[in-house]
């Protein structure tokens, strides 16, 4: 029994830290010889984080942030190097290369527009993500509502088919579900959202064992010197109002006297 218990205490964390980061990758070489740049610096520009590259000219920056961001590299003896428009998401693996040129005047840079591949291949299942740019174009309220507009999703958050106890939505590497139900709970207003990755089938092992899909949310970071926040107005067209037991029910009063023969001659004294 302890034995079990040790198992199941072993695999909870692995859901609660699920990712909510991404991470970049790249080669670093020279523009004219093809040769592996060793020592060369890659920063995130704006940021603390960063990496150096490895003697095969390889560097890796883990734990980054879903958004946009500029790439520099920089090496003693060659231009820096700018990549822009770079593209981080939750649970991807971005790749940028940097060929670095030759040079002996300090301060010359070199910018590239950085190009989102086409095809993910750290990705082995059906995934969609979203930003908070793209949610001001979807006919939707909450998170709950994105959801069930995407193909193979239903509006009870099932996945394929599966039941949606089979479906983890995880916001800020933290779970969310109803104990009692067992139900995922996915009522955020999308305000609060910066980026929703949706994926079904082929999720990596720290998911544990849902068969049906992952919801990955990012909530955006609150600002200290003023407040964000958004509301809904709605309106119905004009119709007649009616208050009360509906005119068409059999046992309305209107209706009872052709229905019913007890009082079809006595009528209904109302």
């Amino acid at each position: 029994m302890y034995k079990k218990f040790f198992i199941l205490l072993s695999l909870i964390p692995g859901l609660l830290l699920a990712g909510t980061w991404g991470k970049i990758t790249g080669r670093v070489t020279d523009v004219e010889t093809g040769k592996p740049l060793a020592g060369a610096n890659i920063i995130i520009e704006g940021t603390t984080m960063g990496a150096a590259t490895d003697t095969n000219g390889y560097y890796t920056i883990l734990h980054v942030p879903p958004g946009t961001y500029t790439l520099k590299a920089m090496m003693m003896g060659y231009a820096t190097s700018t990549v822009t428009g770079v593209r981080v998401m939750i649970d991807l693996t971005t790749v940028v290369d940097f060929k670095m040129e030759p040079t002996v005047l300090p301060g010359v840079e070199i910018t590239v527009v950085a190009k989102r591949p086409i095809i993910q291949k750290d990705v082995a299942g059906s995934q969609r993500i979203f930003t908070s740019d793209e949610f001001t174009t979807l006919p939707a309220a909450n998170i709950s509502d994105v959801l069930s507009i995407q193909p193979g999703i239903t509006s009870d958050l099932s996945i394929r088919g599966s039941g949606a106890d089979q479906v983890a939505v995880i916001v800020d590497g933290i779970l969310l579900r109803d104990r009692r139900t067992n139900q995922p709970i996915a009522r955020l207003p999308l305000s609060a959202l910066k980026e929703v990755s949706i994926q079904a089938g082929g999720f990596a092992p720290e998911y544990t064992d849902l068969r049906a899909g992952v919801v990955n949310i990012v909530t955006r970071e609150g600002h200290t010197n003023y407040y964000t926040g958004t509301f809904t107005f709605r309106i119905r067209p004009p119709a007649p109002k009616h208050f009360g037991i509906s005119p068409y029910d059999p046992n309305a009063y209107w209706l009872r006297p052709f229905l019913d023969p007890d009082v079809c001659w006595t009528g209904t004294k109302n």
